[in-house]
């Protein structure tokens, strides 16, 4: 909640609107649905006049004293170790918003995916998770790290004065995915911090918090999952997915819908990442088109026009420096 302790925000009214008291907010131990917390944020601008609330948000420490996790980061021996920890370990934070990270042709590239389809608070938790790997890279090494480039699904804002003095390098917008790139010897750079004994020590409490947790994955990502099968040849109809899952199709909408998602919401994310991620590669559009499962290539237009507000000619010519 420190967080959102803004000097044009009344956060005892925010809570009492949520229903939610101070302390549940500040126990981390507390795990709150994250529709609820996005409909938060959202409030928060609206009663802060704060647009640019997640960079105001990273203003805070991004190593916490009393959480293990944040102590098996700064202890990594390189950059790059503390980022594979941070993902390894990413479920004792929250079950639902994902980091991936993944070799680059220049570097390493840390992905950002929220939960479910976009919505405003996704912007401003974005800015708040690039710019706390912005800080903790130049934090835990002591050098003035500048990332190769972060990219944003959102739509540049009109003011980017503070974006640009928080990341200092090259930002895109409205690109496929949230992402930020650090160059091979930056990822290589040794933390300040580093202890391989403390690291072990408190690696292996995050072990057990990690295997204390429910093993089987929600509902979402096996919907996820079976979506990722079947674009592309596979019947990606919700009566099809239910078969495949072994539940009647209205259970499958009501647990989804339990998790703050929705059938057509999982397809259509997973299409509009896809149809980002081919026409960057260069697949043709006919073809990108297929492999999303359209029958028409005129509905796949239509689709892509919605999601990115152009066309997919255009958005191609428009991001083919980003990769």
């Amino acid at each position: 909640m420190d967080a959102l302790k803004l000097p044009s925000l009344d956060t005892g009214r925010l809570c009492q609107e949520f229903g939610l008291s101070s302390a549940v907010l500040e126990d981390p131990e507390q795990r709150i649905p994250y529709a609820t917390v996005d409909a938060l944020l959202e409030r928060a601008v609206e009663l802060s006049g704060a647009d640019h609330l997640g960079l105001l948000m990273a203003q805070l420490p991004v190593v916490d004293p009393d959480d293990v996790g944040s102590a098996v980061i700064a202890t990594s021996p390189t950059l790059f170790e503390s980022l594979e920890r941070g993902v390894r370990y990413q479920r004792v934070w929250g079950d639902g918003e994902r980091l991936s990270l993944e070799k680059t042709e220049r570097g390493v590239r840390m992905r950002y995916t929220p939960v479910g389809p976009w919505r405003p608070a996704h912007r401003h938790l974005a800015e708040l998770v690039m710019a706390q790997l912005v800080t903790g890279a130049c934090l835990l090494t002591e050098r003035n790290v500048v990332p190769l480039g972060i990219r944003f699904v959102h739509a540049e804002p009109a003011d980017t004065r503070m974006h640009r003095e928080r990341y200092g390098c090259p930002l895109f917008f409205q690109a496929p995915a949230n992402d930020i790139e650090f160059s091979h010897e930056d990822a290589a750079l040794p933390l300040v911090h580093a202890d391989a004994l403390v690291h072990a020590i408190f690696e292996r409490q995050l072990q057990r918090a990690l295997s204390a947790l429910p093993t089987e994955e929600g509902l979402s990502a096996r919907v996820r999952h079976y979506l990722q099968r079947s674009l592309g040849g596979g019947d990606c109809s919700i009566a099809a997915a239910a078969r495949a899952l072994r539940l009647p199709a209205r259970t499958l909408q009501r647990r989804l819908a339990a998790e703050g998602q929705s059938y057509a919401g999982l397809l259509e994310a997973l299409r509009r990442e896809r149809a980002a991620d081919f026409l960057q590669r260069r697949v043709s559009i006919a073809e990108v088109s297929f492999l999303l499962g359209y029958s028409d290539p005129s509905v796949f237009h239509r689709a892509f026009k919605r999601w990115w507000g152009v066309s997919p000619e255009t958005f191609r010519q428009r991001h083919a420096h980003t990769r």
